[in-house]
């Protein structure tokens, strides 16, 4: 009797090994390899109502708290609503596409091209993708 209740009790030792170890074998690795640190991006248009046509500025501001280096980040432009043209240094900004972006404060234009509401994205990133992406919406008011 004594014999069965020691085999019985190494059977059920044995059986939390290999549950553990069957577990513990199906965990799942990632390769996410970005980091606590992360960039912030300010914008702030000079003025919210619009005539369209009319060529606005809009000021950015992109910090980091990371030990990166100063190069190496970019710029996506998404139009939510409305229509409209960014531009950045006198060369357009197109959708869906990532521009070099310096770090600090900088500049770009945004041109409404029809009235109504009109949002636009921007959405500020680092090149190698070590850091988390931070995003801007930016509402206007276009008027005729």
């Amino acid at each position: 009797m004594k014999t069965l209740l020691n085999i019985k009790t190494l059977l059920i030792g044995l059986q939390s090994v290999v549950i553990h170890l069957a577990v513990s074998g199906c965990q799942k690795e990632s390769l996410d390899i970005q980091g606590p640190y992360r960039i912030k991006l300010s914008a702030a248009p000079v003025s919210a109502v619009l005539k369209v046509g009319e060529q606005t500025r809009v000021y950015l501001n992109l910090q980091t708290d990371s030990y990166y280096s100063q190069t190496g980040y970019r710029l996506v432009f998404y139009q939510q609503t409305g229509l409209g043209r960014l531009s950045m240094d006198s060369v357009a900004v197109p959708q869906k596409v990532a521009v070099p972006l310096a770090l600090g404060r900088s500049s770009c234009f945004f041109t409404p091209a029809a009235m109504g509401a009109n949002q636009i994205v921007l959405v500020a990133q680092q090149e190698r993708g070590f850091t988390q992406p931070d995003t801007v919406r930016l509402t206007f008011n276009v008027t005729p």
